[in-house]
């Protein structure tokens, strides 16, 4: 039988991955503030009755086809990975921070400044120069060339697993380009949906890096679907997970 590699680069606390597979109180309670945030406090963006009737639908079936998932996470901050229990529900978590580098090298993530969170923040990134974070503020981390990552990691799912395709999460402060191209070079047509955010490559890398990227997904029929820790991402990328899931199994 066909499995679904959930692939998440860039996890911070798995938002996206308990969106789908955590617990009711985790999710109700995310509905819940996203309702009072709209229709109370007045902030953030609309979720209607019908909205929420279509995630709660999309979201049952993918739990009841998790035991189709093979989820593995891969998060550069080694603070978040021993402050979440999160990671206890993945496959394989990989504590480096994959980069368009040749080699692998001891680098720093630089910790965003502006959360009050410290050092397990959400948005910290090995570019120095991206706006959020502090340039005197950073930890180690271990640097690891994308497309070194991805030829090794082919290498072990092949050797486990006999029919799979690929989902791709991501959310990477800058280096979503590199991860993209270094998945679809060895994964190939296993490839079938990349999701997350691609906009800090403009913040980053500047507006050709962006546009090169969106030519390389639209040329190479590469999907990608909006998935963030914001409620209203769930409803299509739960409905794209989905359909993957129909078509391969």
């Amino acid at each position: 039988m066909t499995k679904l590699v959930y692939i998440d680069v860039g996890t911070h606390f798995g938002q996206e991955f308990q969106s789908m597979f955590g617990s009711s109180w985790y999710f109700f309670w995310k509905l819940v503030r996203r309702i009072i945030g709209f229709y109370i406090i007045r902030k953030g963006q609309k979720i209607s009755a019908k909205d929420i009737i279509e995630l709660i639908r999309e979201r049952r079936k993918i739990k009841k086809n998790k035991k189709n998932f093979l989820t593995y996470f891969i998060e550069a901050n080694p603070k978040i990975i021993n402050h979440s229990n999160v990671y206890k529900k993945a496959l394989g978590v990989f504590n480096c921070a994959l980069t368009g580098d040749t080699k692998v090298k001891i680098t720093n993530l630089f910790l965003a400044n502006f959360s009050w969170e410290g050092e397990i923040s959400q948005g910290s990134s090995i570019f120095s120069h991206k706006d959020n974070v502090s340039k005197e503020n950073s930890l180690p981390a271990v640097g690891v060339p994308a497309r070194l990552f991805f030829d090794s990691f082919k290498n072990y799912l092949d050797s486990k697993i006999n029919e799979y395709v690929v989902i791709l999460r991501l959310n990477c402060e800058g280096v979503e380009d590199d991860v993209i191209y270094a998945a679809h070079e060895f994964f190939g047509e296993k490839l079938v949906l990349t999701m997350g955010s691609i906009q800090d490559v403009i913040e980053c890398k500047g507006n050709v890096a962006f546009v090169a990227l969106e030519k390389y997904l639209d040329d190479n029929s590469l999907p990608f679907v909006y998935f963030s820790s914001s409620v209203n991402s769930w409803i299509k990328a739960h409905s794209s997970i989905n359909n993957i899931h129909n078509k391969y199994l």
